[in-house]
């Protein structure tokens, strides 16, 4: 066979390779710590209900423990979201997430469980830089008047999740005040605790909890993962409204996608925050 005459060197190297894959047009931007991306004009539904407690704990990661609900012995409390995305760091997207509450070491998380969204760039890049476990989905939301639909199916033929949400008042405005806080009655006070006053205007913080895994393709390697942890975003509601509703939320069985494994037993609250919310921070939890 005949020697390949050698034509000119490869110029990608790491130090110019774009913020993510493909090098010559990444997918998505580069995450600055500290500065982070930002979900701007948003709508987003949070359903908060109880299941099993023993459903539940098959969910969570052996490193957290799932919270206690003194006036429901043998139940667990799940938060389901559906959010429109207008704007921001990535193009517009829809998404619905399953997260259960949780602690590590004491500190309160929601642990995504289940997470769809319906484009390319908020799937690669929630998986590659946070371990979201996002999959595609074919994602419904809309309203009339003050009441909210949404559906989520996979495939498009296959409904295996829906809710309904009627705005029945004003709960507050984001940031919050700088020398109080806002009171919310049961069960909103469980469903998103408010921080403490600072002095300043603040937005309202959550910490979600994921495990991201790399599998191990090397044959006959020992450990199946090339990468095993717990990460953790850091995520405000920056600027906007948050509504108080009632809410219904069905699940259909599927296989593919267990929603249902998490079965509704009881709505708890139901909430809609619409305006701006950043993402500002990702960590590494432990490795597992």
């Amino acid at each position: 066979m005949a020697q390949i005459k050698p034509g000119l060197q490869g110029r990608v190297t790491k130090d110019n390779f774009g913020a993510s894959m493909p090098s010559g047009a990444p997918l998505y931007p580069e995450f600055v710590p500290g500065m982070g991306w930002q979900w701007l004009d948003t709508d987003i539904v949070m359903i908060d209900y109880t299941t099993d407690a023993e459903a539940a704990a098959e969910w969570l990661p052996a490193e957290a423990t799932l919270l206690d609900i003194p006036v429901a012995p043998g139940q667990s409390a799940v938060k389901m979201i559906w959010a429109n995305y207008r704007g921001g760091t990535l193009p517009p997207y829809k998404e619905v997430i399953q997260t259960i509450p949780c602690l590590v070491d004491g500190q309160l998380f929601l642990y995504v469980a289940q997470i769809w969204v319906d484009t390319d760039s908020a799937m690669a890049s929630g998986r590659e830089l946070g371990g979201f476990p996002k999959k595609f989905g074919d994602i419904g939301m809309d309203f009339l008047g003050h009441t909210w639909h949404g559906y989520l199916a996979r495939p498009s033929t296959n409904r295996i999740a829906s809710f309904s949400f009627e705005t029945t008042g004003k709960m507050l405005t984001v940031p919050l005040p700088a020398d109080r806080t806002p009171v919310f009655p049961f069960p909103y006070n469980l469903a998103l605790p408010l921080p403490q006053p600072s002095g300043e205007p603040q937005p309202v913080p959550y910490v979600t909890l994921q495990s991201r895994f790399i599998p191990n393709t090397t044959v006959g390697a020992e450990d199946p993962w090339s990468l095993a942890q717990l990460t953790a975003g850091l995520w405000t509601l920056q600027k906007g409204t948050i509504w108080a509703g009632d809410a219904t939320l069905a699940f259909h069985g599927s296989e593919q996608d267990p929603l249902a494994m998490l079965p509704v037993n009881a709505v708890l609250s139901a909430m809609l925050f619409q305006g701006d919310m950043y993402l500002t921070d990702l960590s590494v939890v432990t490795d597992l």
